[in-house]
């Protein structure tokens, strides 16, 4: 699902560009991965007036992942309006319960989905042209001087093996699973990751997005139309349900909606997604030289998966803390607004993915313009979890009523009338 809350950087406003500049003995700093955390954190870091290194061997790579960031994100980074990136915007969601019963909600505000390797093309383009120096390599090694310097040995795309530095500062953005985030803190724990499967549907453009649920799984099914294709895929915890059970309901689904070919014309993928634990994950995210942020800093969201719009917030975060000489203040910061909704929802996970509730949600959503908006808001991150059971109490009288009318509507429709 595409829920992201919105933080921000300063109270009801929108993300900050990082304002002050550093001129302490800390100049040079790595960026490892180019995805949206470590391309935005290394555009806001050079932008603050960092020596800034980012090394990612891809110009453009896809991700297994929708790709969606909803309103708020982009009001945040304006810069996601830009006409020269491709986006598909969609005011639409089809929301399939457990039962296969169906809800259509208008969405209060557009969705914007991304192909992803246009995003990380024009994110490290964004870098590139504040003053990062881009190394097209994969990083293989770290070293550190007994001074704390880091060095970074990388194999470059025509082979062998190159030493970058000395770097006083590591920003580590490598993904959930990247060797750089297990060299320096151990891989994330398995129970939280969720393994995520699907497909790329080629000449599928549709203006919805679609959300399956099922029984029994503590994730879901999406398909979000792109530019030029569709990104179709399934999630759930790491375990919980082999991979060989999720493929055959989500190819089910699909060769019933598209046809029968689908999957032969469709290329799959697979990853790995991390989670929020149900305690801040703040901790492990700033090291004694070093700080993850994206995927490796485990900022997504643990019941919708969602991270892009929170990878590039960390590394914001992240830049004002180190322009701020304060690097801790940066996991305070993810404490005090995402960590803490993030904890929240996973503690509350089963609960969230329970069927019942789930059936519940989408009956209501159907019959109900009251229920239908709490969902468009949770989708554009208006609606927090942590305040959503609260909304739904104080909506019930106005959403019973109007399911009431409803159904009373449709059963005068379908009464024949009586003769005299």
């Amino acid at each position: 699902m595409p829920v992201s809350q919105a933080f921000t950087l300063t109270q009801g406003g929108a993300c900050p560009s990082v304002s002050f500049r550093y001129d302490g003995p800390m100049r040079r700093i790595a960026v490892i991965g180019g995805g949206p955390g470590g391309a935005h954190c290394g555009r806001a870091l050079a932008e603050a007036g960092f020596d800034v290194t980012l090394f990612e061997p891809r110009d453009g790579f896809e991700k297994a992942c929708g790709g969606g960031i909803p309103a708020r994100g982009v009001e945040a980074y304006p810069f996601l309006s830009d006409p020269h990136l491709p986006v598909r915007i969609v005011r639409r969601c089809l929301l399939i319960g457990p039962s296969g019963r169906e809800a259509a909600v208008a969405l209060e505000e557009p969705f914007y989905i991304y192909g992803r390797a246009d995003l990380h093309r024009f994110l490290l383009d964004r870098a590139e042209a504040a003053g990062a120096r881009r190394i097209r390599a994969r990083v293989a090694d770290l070293t550190r001087s007994r001074a704390g310097d880091w060095r970074v040995n990388a194999v470059p795309l025509s082979g062998g093996l190159d030493e970058h530095g000395p770097f006083d500062f590591l920003v580590a953005a490598d993904g959930a699973a990247g060797a750089i985030r297990r060299r320096l803190a151990g891989g994330v724990p398995a129970r939280h990751l969720t393994q995520g499967i699907g497909y790329y549907l080629p000449d599928v453009a549709e203006d919805t997005i679609t959300l399956k649920f099922y029984s029994g799984l503590n994730g879901y099914l999406w398909v979000f139309p792109r530019t030029d294709h569709s990104s179709a895929g399934i999630c759930g915890p790491l375990g919980a349900v082999p991979a060989n059970e999720l493929r055959p309901l989500m190819d089910d689904f699909l060769r019933l909606r598209y046809g029968a070919d689908i999957l032969a014309r469709s290329r799959r993928y697979a990853a790995l997604i991390p989670g929020a634990p149900a305690e801040s994950a703040a901790s492990s995210m700033l090291g004694d030289g070093w700080a993850f942020v994206g995927d490796t800093g485990r900022s997504v969201d643990p019941l919708t998966r969602e991270g892009i719009y929170f990878a590039m917030l960390a590394g914001d975060l992240l830049a004002r803390a180190l322009s701020a000489r304060r690097a801790e203040a940066y996991p305070r910061a993810w404490a005090a607004g995402p960590g803490r909704e993030f904890a929240w929802a996973a503690r509350h996970a089963a609960g969230f993915f329970n069927p019942r509730f789930i059936e519940s949600l989408v009956t209501l959503c159907g019959e109900s313009p009251t229920a239908a908006r709490v969902l468009s808001d949770l989708i554009s991150g208006r609606q927090s979890y942590r305040s959503l059971r609260l909304r739904l109490l104080l909506s019930a009288p106005a959403i019973g009523w109007q399911v009431t009318r409803r159904r009373r509507l449709s059963a005068a429709r379908l009464t024949p009338a009586r003769d005299n």
